[in-house]
């Protein structure tokens, strides 16, 4: 009877790979090679961390940002927000509502002097609005018809399926009054206190009516001829001064405000206009030019 022979096959690879030593970056996923070590004091102290994390994550929330004329919000340019169309709904707030410059009852400051601010801007409602822990957008370059030169608006929801976000606001002007008073805490000098230097009256230059003599006159005077000029109930209030003397420019309005000589409007505008600058001097049949419209004319014989 014959033996086979066994073949016992053993492989046997004392090669050591070295890790790199910098980790290669696949994006979002992380390293393709990274080096583990097991210990129980970096266990304990990562989950410490982790624990730490969440709890300052829990506290505030960090406003969204509407997508500005370069592509990127200032400041946070993770939280720039492309489609608004889900914010639609909530509620858009201008600095001219706590605005105490501005006169009450005409659609411009909506809560009490006293409860209001000098020089608000847009950033600090929306920063008062994050740490009320409410949803806020704020879109940089909105601005309202009445306060051009200080730009921003913030949409902040505040109701939610019906639902109070905050129990302690259950209304606009209450949620108004909350923003305005965590303004206050953070910049004293901004609340308006009394007694208020007030501005002069306002001189009435409203003319006489014009007695008609005629028919003709009294369709005149229909149509709105010899009728006395009447002043805005606006302009007829008289409002107060800031106190003196006034901060810097760039301290009371927005950074995209038209109203600075320089800032982010302005630096946008130069920089379109450099972008413009090489093109000018091309010939006419180059791509930096364009033609202009030709007029074709044709004649039927």
């Amino acid at each position: 009877m014959s033996r086979r022979t066994a073949v016992i096959e053993e492989f046997d690879d004392d090669t050591d790979l070295p890790l790199p030593s910098r980790p290669l970056n696949t994006g979002p996923r992380g390293p393709l090679l990274e080096e583990i070590g097991h210990s129980d004091e970096e266990d304990s102290e990562s989950e410490s961390d982790d624990a730490s994390a969440l709890g300052q994550a829990s506290q505030s929330q960090s406003p969204f940002h509407a997508p500005t004329s370069s592509g990127q919000s200032q400041g946070q340019p993770s939280n720039t927000v492309t489609d608004i169309t889900p914010y639609k709904k909530w509620t858009c707030i201008y600095p001219i509502y706590i605005d105490a410059k501005r006169p009450y009852g005409t659609g411009e400051r909506r809560i009490a002097r006293e409860k209001s601010v000098w020089w608000p801007l847009s950033k600090d409602i929306a920063d008062a609005t994050s740490r009320l822990g409410l949803g806020t957008l704020h879109e940089v370059q909105k601005s309202h018809p009445r306060d051009w030169e200080n730009p921003g608006r913030v949409r902040v929801q505040w109701k939610k399926d019906g639902r109070l976000m905050n129990p302690a606001i259950k209304t606009k002007k209450q949620l108004l009054e909350m923003i305005s008073f965590q303004i206050q805490r953070i910049k004293q000098d901004n609340i308006p206190r009394p007694p208020y230097v007030m501005t002069p009256p306002p001189v009435s230059t409203a003319q006489p009516a014009i007695k008609p003599t005629s028919a003709k006159g009294k369709q005149k005077s229909k149509a709105g001829f010899g009728v006395a000029v009447q002043l805005s109930k606006s302009s007829q209030q008289r409002l107060p001064t800031p106190p003196q003397p006034l901060p810097a420019l760039a301290s009371r309005v927005s950074p995209y405000s038209p109203a600075l000589p320089t800032g982010m409007l302005i630096e946008t505008v130069k920089a379109g206009m450099s972008a413009q600058e090489p093109g000018a001097g091309a010939a006419p049949g180059q791509p930096g030019v364009q033609k202009g419209k030709r007029k074709v004319l044709r004649v039927r014989g």
